[in-house]
């Protein structure tokens, strides 16, 4: 059915909606979030089965139901009949179509639950013009407990008819009795009236198509000449308005579980000719009042349709209601009010706690004086990250919880940024830079010259080549060569001894490797700078020694070489 697909649909909106609140607007940690996810998805999932369940219904069923309904263009009045509906219409005809409404006859109380949820669900636009019509035939009841349960059970069907449809359908009653002697019929040349009473009227009038509508004091008194009839007229009325306060109207009106009182908005009562039954109720209450039995009348055709109140309709008034898709975008007004209630509520919580964080973590940093430095750097830190958060959403987009124009920090932002520029941590003190100590590679001069030579021996290539191995370790470092000698001659002498033999080891490695002459410096230091008594022979073999330096910095070469100058005169 139309009515629970639209259900359905309005289940999984509301749950997608839920969900977005959820996760969206609403902070309640992982764990119930996921819980709450999975409640949520059960019970959509459950409804809409049940929804898809309620909408089977026997396809010869939905035919029967639908060729009772009007067509869809319809817009005259259209009555479901209901009570003793059987003799206003022929045996297997299941409507009648006047010239002011569609009547569809209800056999029982659950073929006017049928029809009525047919209605609602294949034409709600005719629910503006529905109404219930009891059809009461008082000649045609017998027993009273009967006739009792009977109108109960239609009235809780009535009232699941309006539950179905949202609201109160009009529910009146038409009546048919039997005229008293032919008084009618010679009165009105076989055009019966009928006598209508609608709830706001003082009195019973009397309606027809070729008379003005009267009450029914002016009818009766039309016809002076005929003061019997107007009498017999105005007993037979009286006695079948007490018939029906005493026997029908308690019947609508008690109170009954399940089923609520029914109060008719109008009343059609025709005097015509109706088969009777015999020790039916109205005889009985004939009987019980005057002890006389009323005439058995016999029609000559069963199958004669009884007149249809038409009369009334147009003086029916129907509860304004909205159609169905009206009502839809109500719902769904209604679904989308609530979201937006509970996501408001959401950027509200948020915007708030927004507030209250930022404010304490103002107040803290406040708070520390300048020379307590690391919480105050720490809490500057905070600070910075508060702001370094506000500034990624103003780039990127305000996050969900925090929008719908409730969102602080824009407001918030610029007050971090003048107070994290009115103080700044102090500056961590420059790095103590540890340069290298050149490294320094020892030779002992008699193991490179003679005595008192500056040649280079034959066999001194094996240290020299381990001395060039330890400098192209470094490339791009000065290398710095010392000669040194010990106490024993000359001074001067000593100290160009010394140069030349450091020019000689300069000599060799330029010639041998491929280190730029750029990179060399060299110096004589004679008998300066001893590292050894020279008193002794072994202190005075270690004052004979070539050294050789290497100073770090990879532009070392070019730099220290210009100002590296050989000694000349020796050292202090």
């Amino acid at each position: 059915m139309q009515k629970n697909r639209i259900k359905q649909c309005i289940t999984l909106f509301s749950a997608s909606l839920l969900l977005w609140l959820l996760w969206g607007f609403w902070s309640f940690g992982k764990e119930i979030s996921y819980f709450l996810t999975a409640l949520i998805c059960i019970v959509t999932l459950t409804l809409c089965i049940w929804f898809f369940r309620q909408q089977k219904s026997p396809p010869y069923l939905k035919n029967a139901l639908t060729n009772l309904l009007p067509p869809d263009n319809y817009q005259g009045a259209v009555i479901i009949v209901c009570g003793q509906s059987q003799m206003l219409f022929h045996e297997n005809q299941t409507y009648r179509e006047t010239a002011k409404g569609w009547y569809i006859r209800a056999a029982s109380p659950i073929d006017l639950i049928n029809i009525t949820q047919h209605i609602v669900d294949i034409a709600p636009l005719q629910l503006r013009q529905l109404s219930l019509l009891y059809a009461l035939l008082p000649e045609q009841q017998l027993q009273q407990e009967e006739v009792t349960q009977e109108t109960l059970n239609w009235r809780r069907a009535i009232h699941e008819s309006n539950k179905k449809t949202g609201k109160t359908l009009p529910f009146w009653v038409t009546l048919y009795l039997n005229s008293p002697v032919n008084y009618l019929n010679s009165h009105f040349d076989d055009i019966t009236p009928w006598i209508t009473y609608l709830n706001d009227q003082p009195e019973l009038l009397v309606i027809s198509d070729n008379l003005a509508t009267q009450s029914i004091s002016t009818w009766l008194s039309q016809n002076r000449e005929q003061t019997e009839n107007q009498l017999t007229m105005a007993l037979w009325l009286d006695q079948l308005l007490a018939w029906l306060k005493s026997e029908f109207i308690p019947l609508l009106t008690v109170a009954q579980s399940g089923s609520p009182s029914l109060i008719p908005v109008a009343w059609a009562m025709q005097f015509t000719t109706v088969p009777t039954i015999s020790n039916n109720s109205w005889a009985q209450f004939i009987h019980h009042k005057t002890t006389l039995f009323p005439a058995i009348i016999k029609t000559s055709n069963n199958n004669d349709e009884l007149p249809l109140p038409d009369i009334v309709i147009d003086k029916l008034t129907y509860d304004v209601n909205l159609l169905k898709i009206e009502t839809t975008f109500g719902v769904v007004g209604m679904i989308c009010g609530l979201f937006l209630i509970g996501a408001l509520s959401g950027s509200y919580h948020h915007n708030k706690q927004l507030i209250y964080d930022n404010s304490n973590d103002i107040k803290h940093f406040k708070s520390i004086s300048d020379e307590n430095l690391e919480p105050k750097k720490v809490a500057y830190q905070q600070l910075l990250s508060d702001a370094t958060f506000l500034s990624h959403w103003q780039r990127e987009g305000i996050p969900a919880r925090y929008s719908l124009a409730l969102y602080q920090g824009n407001n918030i932002l610029p007050y971090l940024h003048a107070l994290l520029s009115s103080w700044a941590p102090p500056q961590p003190p420059a790095p103590i830079i540890v340069q290298d100590v050149p490294e320094m590679v020892t030779l002992d001069s008699l193991a490179l010259f003679a005595s008192g030579q500056y040649k280079l021996k034959n066999e001194a290539t094996k240290v020299l080549v381990d001395a060039l191995i330890n400098i192209k370790a470094k490339p791009g470092w000065l290398i710095v060569i010392s000669g040194y000698t010990d106490n024993t001659g000359n001074p001067d002498l000593n100290q160009k001894l010394s140069l030349k033999r450091a020019e000689a080891v300069r000599d060799w490695m330029i010639k041998t490797s491929d280190i730029a002459p750029s990179c060399f410096a060299v110096q004589g230091y004679g008998q300066h700078q001893p590292v050894a008594d020279n008193s002794t022979l072994d202190g005075r073999a270690r004052n004979r020694r070539v050294e050789i330096r290497l100073i770090p910095q990879a532009d070392a070469c070019q730099v220290l070489a210009d100002d590296l100058t050989p000694l000349k005169d020796g050292g202090n």
